[in-house]
């Protein structure tokens, strides 16, 4: 009898180990609409507890137009001492409408109590552009990842020309009165 049930127990384990609700969930997001009207938007993924182990593949959605420099960053809390719920990352990429992608690049050291991911592109073409954020919630704590996403125009020659043209006169004016 005591044989017959360590087998079943054996089985219902087995069977078990291989059902999809014993398996890590993806817990992504959908597709979020950053609206960069303003210059900047946030990015954010809360998780309720018990997520520990579950997957995230986020996107965020935005438009550029030609001549704009990106940053962008994530951030997440790596307190799972203080049973804090948070984020470890694998990847931080932006992508352009063909498919062509930059990475972030993780900021913070091994170990920090925050987990940081950032990017930087110095000059944007006009396109329909995508942020993915891949990574796995560290523990069963409720929590979060929070990031933060901001464009700003790159000066045409044309205004740095401008510019040097109008010092260049200030000077020549300068000069021209202590003579």
């Amino acid at each position: 009898m005591k044989r017959t049930q360590t087998v079943m127990a054996a089985m219902v384990l087995a069977a078990a180990a291989g059902l999809p609700w014993a398996q890590a969930a993806d817990i992504s997001q959908g597709v979020q609409t950053l609206d960069l009207s303003t210059g900047s938007a946030v990015l954010k993924h809360e998780f309720s507890a018990g997520n520990a182990g579950n997957t995230f593949h986020d996107r965020y959605d935005f438009t550029a137009s030609d001549g704009q420099s990106l940053g962008a960053f994530v951030a997440s809390l790596n307190q799972s001492e203080l049973d804090l719920g948070g984020a470890a990352f694998d990847s931080f990429k932006v992508y352009n409408s063909s498919g062509f992608s930059f990475d972030g690049v993780k900021q913070s050291a091994p170990g920090a109590a925050v987990e940081v991911w950032a990017l930087s592109i110095p000059h944007l073409i006009a396109d329909n552009y995508y942020l993915l954020v891949n990574g796995t919630v560290r523990n069963g704590a409720a929590g979060n990842y929070v990031g933060s996403v901001a464009v700003s125009p790159v000066p045409e020659p044309s205004t740095a020309a401008m510019l040097l043209g109008g010092v260049g006169v200030l000077g020549w004016l300068a000069r021209r009165r202590k003579a």
